[in-house]
């Protein structure tokens, strides 16, 4: 198991010493980048668009830019694992993201919470119309997105949406039910799932694994989110690095982008968590038994391990 990290957050990127390193090459294909077009259809979904939107609207815009459905494919092989992007791919990748948190919506039990709301404007991070509960499923199959059938929980596939307390404090964590489905575009992770489980109190506190801050999430309807776009400006805010998660034959690779850019340099952890804490951190996104807020730094870590 590979744990690396960078930790600088002042700088675009910095690195902890890891115990191995990996070369990339730039993503072949995709030198001049088309994904950054979803940010114009997240924004005129936001002004114009009306409440139960899906079909209509996403699969005429997909059908007029197969440039983006062909990129998206091409970062998503999995051996694309080993090769890094640049900053206008990672961003429009982040773009994407953003439409696909808004398209899992409709399956987010809704938490009247001021503490959910953006801090710059007291409303939701999104607030433009929540799509139709078929949204989600028209556009993955549209981009060639499949369905992740993961019968056992895995935090790399699965996002805790609620958990349900096991009398026996030991026991692990096992799904009871799905949420929403989650996505691979080859071997990349598009969304992952959200499950409701079961599990003891020594694996997982209710209140803390279900509720306490989802680290790489812009929005959630349900749970405190953080990114490294909040805050930002209407237009630097969208400068956003996607983090890139891959199923490569027997292994799970975390944020790999981190381990393959070449501007890093070798800093001191700034975190006062574990290294057990940081990586479980990194694995989960969230707070499993004792949470640890919202100011952890937890974006330039990443993660090699076996997929058991």
């Amino acid at each position: 198991m590979l744990l690396g990290r960078c930790s600088d957050q002042a700088a675009h990127h910095a690195e902890i010493p890891a115990t191995a390193t990996t070369s990339g090459s730039t993503v072949s294909g995709v030198d001049e980048t088309h994904l950054w077009q979803a940010q114009p259809l997240i924004l005129g979904l936001r002004d114009e668009g009306t409440p139960g939107f899906g079909a209509d609207e996403l699969l005429p815009w997909l059908a007029a830019h197969p440039e983006v459905i062909a990129e998206l494919q091409e970062i998503g092989r999995p051996e694309s694992h080993r090769r890094a992007v640049d900053d206008e791919v990672s961003f429009g990748l982040y773009a994407v993201s953003r439409l696909v948190e808004i398209l899992i919506s409709p399956f987010q039990p809704v938490v009247d919470d001021p503490a959910l709301l953006a801090w710059t404007t007291g409303k939701p991070w999104w607030s433009g119309p929540i799509p139709s509960a078929t949204a989600w499923a028209e556009f993955r199959r549209a981009v060639g997105a499949v369905e992740i059938a993961e019968d056992a929980f895995h935090p790399f596939f699965h996002e805790v949406v609620r958990v349900v307390p096991a009398d026996d404090p030991d026991e692990p964590v096992s799904m009871v039910e799905q949420v929403w489905p989650g996505a691979l575009v080859g071997g990349m992770v598009l969304a992952r799932s959200g499950v409701v489980v079961r599990a003891g109190a020594s694996a997982l506190d209710p209140t803390v694994a279900a509720k306490s801050c989802l680290y790489w999430a812009w929005w959630r309807r349900n749970r405190l989110v953080r990114d490294n776009s909040h805050g930002w400006g209407g237009s630097s805010q969208w400068g956003t690095d996607f983090r890139r998660d891959y199923v490569v034959g027997d292994e799970l690779h975390y944020n790999v982008g981190v381990r393959l850019d070449p501007r890093l340099s070798k800093t001191a952890e700034a975190s006062e968590l574990s290294a057990d804490d940081r990586r479980e951190l990194l694995r989960w996104r969230h707070s499993r038994t004792v949470d640890v807020g919202t100011e952890e730094w937890p974006y330039y870590d990443w993660l090699v391990e076996p997929r058991a």
